[in-house]
């Protein structure tokens, strides 16, 4: 049994996953960012790192050695040992068996073979993977969010951290030199890390350039003196869009000159930010093999500029045919300038170019609103004698000598928007007018009275009904989705004079309320007083009967006593007087 090698971390490995994971870590820390603030640039900072972490962290998937040759099989004998022949089922089960190895060896050899090309399929689906992730997130609306100084002072931080980790990375890679004849297993690895090194010195550069304008973004915007958010994120963009660029054409050299598996540099050249080493030209000369300071390589230069110009127009033109429709949005597609039946749905689209096709964006997710009478204006919207607007629309009551002021909220959407195009040429004033007729018609059968007591929950449900009927009629595309009753009031002219009145009505319905109160309060003493003088004169003929019959009872004693014992009794009588 070989003894297993160990495996010795070199320093360029480490310095490699160190900017690797220091690359991700930042990715992270912009995404909390954004979570905190909702501040659309941070959220394509992220992608902006992530991108090529996950790209170069492709290069280090394991790499296998190639598979030994297995040992001949033994042949196995056609009959059993007692001479009879080998059961059909045993045979079917050893030949699936065999096309299942035969498989599972084939497999094993293209991951060993073809590591190189399934690792470029890898780095170039992780290409298109963040590339329609950015498309989809990127807004030129975008809300402007929440900011705060904590936001330049971490990007400040992470800015510098890219410094150093570009340093480490330049010093890492400038002690690794090239062999000199076959380099060796260690050797080998040494070149591959410092071509990773130097494709993340070009995502580090991309990433610093990036932090550094949308800090000064921000601090100019806290500080009142300018707000260039959407400028933020166009500078964002053409990095990323950039990034990608050259890491598809890296890709593809690295592919063409067969080095993916030796030496995976994804160069991002950022002239003026990493030195002469990540320059234009530089890049040009190590892709192509070709000293480009010489006399015939700028003359081959110049023979190939128009073409390349020729295939930068015609990719941009191409590119006219790239459209993102938003979560609230439609797009109304136009082919030769005849509108398509199907809208573009939310998501990123590719049409023909311009001038083939054409993209309109409406809002059709979004409730927008009408006002049918006044413009309201909040402080004063219930104030009868204050105007409500630059003009108020009067309609004439039933009986002809009433006027009175409205004001209604129709709130709707776009509900189909092939409909909304063709069906009229101006379908919110056809809705708007169709409400004006129909609030018309509602009020020219009631009065005023009528009118102001009124529940107008059902009186604006019952319109909303109406309305929707009126305007699918005009087929106008649109749905009303509300419909709000906000204020109904007299003509302001004369709203002071009937607020008199309707204020007078409440003062002569609270005298009237104050004038019972008082009645009643009146004939409450009264019966009281009257209940309390009843009792009292009963309670004195109550006495005056118990006297008198006090008395008819001595007198009914003195004469027994007297016919029974006169003479006593009367000289009973004598003394007592005495």
């Amino acid at each position: 049994m070989k003894p297993k090698k160990r495996q010795v971390i070199t320093p360029s490995r480490v310095a490699a996953w160190s900017t690797v994971f220091l690359l991700t870590v930042g990715a992270v820390v912009t995404f909390w960012l954004y979570g905190q603030s909702s501040y659309q640039p941070l959220l394509l900072i992220g992608l902006l790192q992530l991108f090529p972490a996950t790209a170069n962290l492709l290069l280090y998937l394991p790499i296998l050695k190639k598979r030994e040759a297995d040992p001949p099989a033994p042949q196995k004998a056609d009959a059993e040992p007692n001479g009879e022949k080998p059961r059909r089922g045993a045979l079917l089960g050893s030949k699936l068996k065999a096309q299942a190895r035969a498989l599972g060896r084939w497999c094993y050899d293209l991951w060993v073979e073809r590591r190189s090309v399934l690792v470029a399929a890898l780095v170039f689906v992780t290409v298109l993977v963040f590339g329609i992730q950015y498309w989809q997130r990127y807004s030129v609306n975008a809300l402007p969010g929440l900011l705060t100084y904590l936001i330049p002072v971490v990007l400040a931080v992470l800015f510098v951290l890219y410094i150093v980790l570009d340093k480490w990375c330049k010093h890492t890679a400038a002690k690794i030199e090239p062999p000199e004849g076959e380099p060796t297993e260690q050797q080998a690895a040494a070149l591959f890390d410092k071509a990773v090194l130097n494709s993340l010195r070009g995502a580090l550069s991309v990433s610093r350039l990036a932090m550094i304008c949308a800090a000064a973004i921000i601090m100019l915007r806290m500080l009142g003196l300018v707000y260039w958010d959407s400028a933020s994120g166009v500078i964002i963009t053409l990095l990323f869009a950039y990034q990608m660029v050259f890491l598809v054409i890296s890709l593809a050299v690295r592919l063409i000159r067969r080095e993916m598996g030796t030496t995976p540099e994804l160069s991002i050249p950022m002239p003026g930010l990493g030195g002469e080493d990540l320059g234009i030209l530089s890049y040009l000369e190590k892709n192509t093999g070709i000293t480009m300071r010489s006399l015939w390589s700028i003359r081959l230069v110049g023979k190939i500029v128009p073409f390349a110009a020729m295939a930068i127009v015609v990719l941009l033109w191409g590119s006219s045919g790239m459209v993102k429709i938003e979560a609230t949005q439609q797009g109304a597609l136009y082919r030769l300038g005849v509108l398509q039946e199907e809208p573009l749905e939310p998501g990123l689209h590719f049409t023909l170019p311009w001038p083939f096709d054409s993209v309109e964006v409406y809002d059709t997710k979004v409730v927008n609103q009408v006002t049918i009478g006044y413009i309201s204006d909040e402080s004063a919207d219930n104030i009868w004698t204050q105007a409500h607007g630059t003009e108020e629309y009067r309609l004439i009551l039933g009986n002809g000598n009433e006027l009175v002021s409205i004001n209604m909220r129709v709130e709707f959407v776009i509900e189909d928007l092939h409909t909304y195009l063709t069906g009229s040429a101006a379908p919110e004033s056809l809705m708007q007018a169709a409400a004006y007729e129909l609030i018309t018609a509602k009020t020219i059968t009631t009065d005023l009275a009528t009118l102001l007591t009124a529940d107008r929950v059902t009186f604006a449900e019952e319109f909303k009904a109406e309305l929707i009927e009126r305007t699918a009629a005009y087929q106008t595309g649109l749905g009303i989705v509300n419909v709000v009753l906000e204020s109904i009031h007299p003509p302001v002219e004369v709203s002071e004079i009937y607020q008199e009145i309707v204020n007078s009505k409440i003062e002569a319905q609270q005298v009237i309320a104050t004038a019972l109160g008082a009645a009643n309060v009146t004939v409450i003493q009264a019966r009281s007083n009257r209940d309390a003088t009843i009792k009292d004169a009963e309670v004195m003929k109550a006495a005056d009967i118990a006297a008198a019959k006090a008395a008819v009872a001595a007198l009914e004693g003195d004469n027994a006593a007297d016919q029974e014992h006169g003479a006593a009794y009367r000289y009973y009588l004598y003394l007592n007087a005495i």
